[in-house]
């Protein structure tokens, strides 16, 4: 029964199988590992490192071009030793001291197996190369302007000065032939219809004479980004005025006001604008003038605004109607204020004082109902002649009536 089933399985197809692989197998590791014969192996895409690259940026050079990234190697040797060289354990390495000026060289390489493969047990029967083509420039430092875009916009009311950029030069250092090419540095502001100031940290391009980019893993700049700021301002048409104030009959029932430019387009932050309604040029004293005045005022901006317009002055003219105008010479000059120990004495005898208000009202009016008053207070202790300005009153139904214009009496100051 067992020899039966022996002989079954030795008889058997998968057994001549199983056979013959393990056969094959053992023989296989006989040739390998006991008879160790010589192979060639091939290992691709090996790595190459450069070294010493610091010398050639002392030398004020930097390399731009490399024929190789990586070399192939056809490896002679015992099977047990080449098959554990691979291309992640063999290290490759040019020497680029050897490089003194700008140029093309070619370098050769160095081969370097791992620690616990005798170099002596391998033997380079081909590869793909016997140097590395390195192209070598002038390492060079430029300083190049930074110009910042934008052409999304502002909204309706409002006005964007012109753009900051900070710093608005920076330097680019790398190789003679692609520093030469670059022009500028552009920033371009992607925002749109913009209605407050924007700033942003942005980061710069390169670009030549033609605004093309101007790219390369061998430029180095002293920032690649800029901070860009658009001030952006609201734009508001003001009105002008002036203060009026009421004198001799006249207010502002009784006058016509007229102001040229009657209004200015000035910028400036939101909410310095929105509490502006008006800008007050300045006052003007009704009583000062008779029927009509025309006076330039000098336009005052409120701070952190800017007048769009350009205009610095405006002209107002003052027209006083319905009014009528009568001239009296008063006598009844008086002083006040006189200080103790002082007299003053009354140079002027008489004035003529222009009187103006309703046609009615002035026919009622007489010399005696003149007053004219001088204080003295501002004299104080002083001895001599002097020129006082003076008030004139109007006594008696004298409603609507006053005296136009700037009187002056002289008095003289003595020790009482």
């Amino acid at each position: 029964m067992l020899k039966e089933r022996m002989r079954k399985i030795f008889g058997s197809k998968v057994f001549y199988i199983v056979f013959s692989l393990l056969a094959s197998m053992t023989i296989w590791l006989y040739v390998a590992y006991v008879e160790n014969p010589n192979v060639t192996v091939s290992v691709r895409g090996i790595k190459v490192e450069f070294i010493n690259e610091d010398y050639l940026t002392d030398r004020s050079l930097v390399i731009t071009k490399t024929n190789y990234d990586t070399v192939s190697l056809n490896l002679l040797g015992r099977r047990n030793t080449v098959s554990q060289l691979t291309n992640s354990n063999i290290k490759i390495t040019a020497d680029l001291s050897v490089i003194k000026s700008a140029g093309v060289y070619r370098v050769p390489y160095t081969v370097t197996y791992p620690i616990d493969i005798n170099p002596a047990s391998v033997t380079i029967t081909g590869r793909s190369s016997d140097n590395i083509s390195v192209t070598a420039d002038s390492l060079v430092t430029k300083d190049i302007q930074v110009r910042a875009t934008y052409d999304g916009g502002v909204a309706e009311g409002y006005q964007a000065e012109p753009i900051e950029v900070k710093p608005d030069t920076i330097s680019v250092s790398g190789p003679k032939e692609v520093v030469s090419k670059i022009s500028n540095a552009t920033v371009t502001v992607l925002r749109e219809n913009i209605s407050k100031t924007v700033e942003d940290d942005l980061p710069v391009m390169l670009v030549d004479e033609n605004g093309r980019q101007v790219t390369s893993d061998k430029l180095v700049l002293s920032q690649k980004t800029v901070t860009v700021k658009i001030p952006v301002l609201k734009v508001k048409t003001v009105p002008l005025t002036v203060n009026l104030t009421p004198g001799a009959g006249a207010d502002n029932t009784n006058t016509v006001c007229s102001i040229t430019p009657s209004d200015i387009s000035i910028s400036g932050d939101s909410e310095t604008l929105d509490s502006l309604n008006q800008i007050v040029l300045g006052t003007i004293d009704l009583s000062q003038f008779l029927t009509s005045t025309t006076q330039t005022f000098k336009i005052a901006l409120p701070n952190g605004t800017t007048n769009l317009t350009g205009t610095t002055e405006a002209t107002v003219s003052v027209t006083i109607n319905g009014l009528d105008s009568k001239h009296v010479n008063a006598t009844n000059i008086q002083v006040s204020n006189v200080t103790d120990g002082y007299t003053a004495t009354v140079v002027t005898t008489s004035m003529d004082v222009v009187l103006r208000g309703k046609t009615a009202a002035l026919t009622n009016i007489a010399p005696d109902n003149i007053r004219i008053v001088a204080d003295l207070t501002e004299l104080g202790a002083t001895t001599g002649i002097y020129s006082v300005l003076a008030k004139v009153y109007v006594d008696g139904d004298s409603t609507g009536i006053g005296a136009v214009g700037e009187y002056k009496i002289t008095v003289a100051m003595a020790k009482s």
